[in-house]
């Protein structure tokens, strides 16, 4: 549940919207992911989730017939932004990154 409204989503999504939400409120910051879902009429639809520190959302379980809406591209980005989280990228100098100094002939 999220902004009173009940979507239903695959697990993977799910839980990697969770884990994202948790370290987003521990860096005190924010995103949006577009997932697809299915909503409480049975309608396959887009949802954009604005998660941040105040974000309070709710996963539950649920049987349904509904296949399970294809999020290949939302659980890669959120994977991606998770491992960015997670472990960070290394910051080179600008000398390692081919710039010279004042003093440094080209």
């Amino acid at each position: 549940m999220y902004a009173e409204k009940s979507l239903m989503m695959g697990d993977e999504v799910v839980d990697l919207m969770m884990e994202y939400a948790v370290l987003l409120a521990r860096q005190s910051s924010a995103d949006s992911v577009d997932v697809e879902a299915i909503s409480t009429d049975g309608d396959q639809v887009t949802a954009t989730f604005l998660i941040g520190p105040a974000t309070i959302m709710v996963a539950e379980t649920a049987r349904s017939t509904f296949p399970e809406p294809d999020n290949g591209s939302a659980v890669e980005y959120l994977k991606e932004q998770i491992g960015l989280i997670k472990t960070p990228p290394l910051a080179h100098g600008l000398d390692d990154m081919g710039f010279h100094g004042f003093d440094d002939e080209v």
